[in-house]
């Protein structure tokens, strides 16, 4: 293996092993809300405070990250993966399940603006989207894998998966302190007065469309997440092991198109055309659950949206790398701060509306989507392929 291509290895196998534990939990969660008492819209008020977190830390990983190196926040984030998801297996109480959840969006915000700024650090052009490309494929192998464990895991006790996700987070950590150089030299390496704040003045900055963009698609996406499990229940009697295994087909079709063709498509539409047509995938996906009957109609419409979510996700990442003129791992924080507040509004909005009527989160998603690629036709054309003029500050 070449030395350039070995950072990008481990960092492979460090996702891997993270989202294989993260994908534990996925098919778990909702079921074990309401084992403790919770309905709909306390999970989706569960799911969203972890998102709070990751949206008031991010920013600030990304900018220590820009000052000290990717390598030691990265750590942090993953012992923050490792310390939280073993603390769920003792839960009892549905306020222990909302402080822990706290806690980890404190801790594991740091990994993943910090492996996407660890790309940028070594990569340029399509080879960054490249890049971001296989990160998405580790984290959606992880996710074929994970979600399957945890459904078979749970059939006899919620807290199993919980400690065999917090052990797998643990085992990235030798792959990263042994094997993964830092990637910011010292000359690049930012003053203490580098901020990574979001204001008002985001809004001048030629990269807002594209935050806005992260916000309304993780908005969508979390308010699927967050209700999927009850809405799959409710239409065709899912339970835990029903969900992993959907959960691990998503996984693979995520696994095909970020580790085989975001790169091809890349090169050949660019990102922005790209970011278009994973919003209307995503909203054509969100539309059709909402007239799926059966088993097979709800694995056919969940893999259309998640198709949409797998080509937003590098290509957006790699827009903003691509067009920061200022540090990358700031940009790369304000953005993730952008997704997490679409993920903070997403499952509690989604929650109280599933409450109310189940099919009412679904026809918002779509609408949303929708109404975003009306607004960006014209305003991302210029980011492709192109520096914008104007610094993240």
């Amino acid at each position: 293996m070449s030395k350039k291509n070995k950072p990008i290895a481990v960092l492979f196998m460090t996702l891997l092993l993270v989202m294989m534990g993260f994908g534990i939990v996925i098919p778990i969660f909702p079921f074990l809300i309401v084992d403790l008492g919770g309905g709909a819209t306390a999970l989706g008020f569960f799911m969203a405070a972890y998102s709070i977190m990751q949206f008031i830390c991010a920013p600030f990983w990304g900018s220590l990250s820009d000052r000290i190196g990717r390598r030691p926040v990265l750590l942090i984030g993953l012992v923050g993966y490792g310390v939280t998801f073993t603390l769920f297996g003792f839960v009892s109480d549905l306020w222990m399940m909302f402080a822990i959840r706290v806690l980890s969006g404190i801790l594991s915000s740091a990994t993943l603006p910090t492996a996407m700024a660890y790309i940028a650090d070594t990569t340029s052009g399509a080879e960054r989207s490249k890049g971001m490309g296989i990160l998405g494929a580790a984290m959606g192998l992880g996710m074929i894998i994970g979600p399957a464990m945890g459904g078979w895991l749970s059939n006899d006790n919620f807290a199993l998966p919980f400690f065999v996700a917090g052990g797998l987070a643990v085992l990235t950590l030798p792959f990263a302190i042994w094997f993964l150089p830092e990637s910011l030299s010292e000359s690049r390496k930012n003053t203490p007065d580098e901020k990574a704040v979001i204001t008002l003045e985001v809004i001048k900055q030629p990269l807002f469309m594209v935050f806005l963009i992260c916000f309304v698609f993780n908005f969508t996406s979390s308010l699927f997440q967050g209700t999927f499990a009850l809405f799959a229940a409710d239409k065709v009697g899912f339970g835990p092991k029903e969900m992993g295994i959907l959960f691990a087909v998503l996984g693979i079709v995520s696994v095909i198109i970020q580790g085989g063709l975001v790169g091809r498509l890349v090169k050949r539409f660019g990102d922005v055309k790209l970011v278009k047509a994973g919003l209307l995938i995503g909203s054509t996906g969100m539309l059709l659950m909402l007239m799926a009957t059966n088993v097979l109609g709800l694995y056919v419409t969940s893999a259309i949206f998640n198709i949409g979510w797998t080509l937003l996700g590098p290509t957006s990442s790699s827009l903003v790398t691509q067009n920061a003129s200022g540090g990358q791992g700031v940009a790369l924080g304000i953005m993730q701060s952008f997704s997490s507040f679409g993920r903070i509004f997403g499952p509690m909005v989604g929650g109280v509306l599933y409450d109310i009527q189940m099919n009412i989160p679904y026809a918002l998603g779509t609408v949303s989507m929708l109404l975003m690629v009306l607004f960006s036709v014209n305003k991302l054309s210029f980011l492709d392929g192109e520096k914008a003029t104007d610094s993240i500050q």
